[in-house]
């Protein structure tokens, strides 16, 4: 299993525009996961630890599920029940191998936690 130690803000943006290229499970060096369904919703686990979404969103610790929506290099991303507004899932790296963060900024090009799909 491949360990990825750069920040996403060496990548470059890739373009994640079909749901069959994000489904499936995904995670973060703290152990966070992300499992994203065909029906465009998702649930996670460990989102509340070592801040891996980040500044001003709360009530993760019970609430780790929503919708997304594939919109090319980013996907607009809802929490059921959680205050967490204008977030995104951003996407760096190469059309065969790329990772995604939570991010407000889209265009900002970097990432705290980034997210790889899980290959076992």
């Amino acid at each position: 299993m491949p360990f990825l130690l750069a920040s996403c803000s060496g990548y470059y943006p890739v373009e994640v525009d079909t749901v069959d290229r994000l489904t499936g499970v995904w995670s973060d060096w703290t152990g966070a996961t992300v499992e994203f369904k065909e029906d465009g919703t998702f649930t996670a686990t460990g989102l509340d630890k070592a801040d891996v979404i980040g500044w001003g969103c709360t009530g993760f610790a019970e609430r780790q599920h929503g919708t997304w929506s594939p919109t090319g290099t980013y996907d607009t991303v809802t929490f059921d029940g959680v205050d967490c507004e204008d977030l995104s899932l951003a996407f760096y790296g190469s059309p065969e191998s790329f990772v995604f963060c939570f991010t407000r900024d889209v265009t900002a090009g970097g990432c705290s936690h980034e997210f790889s799909r899980d290959t076992g």
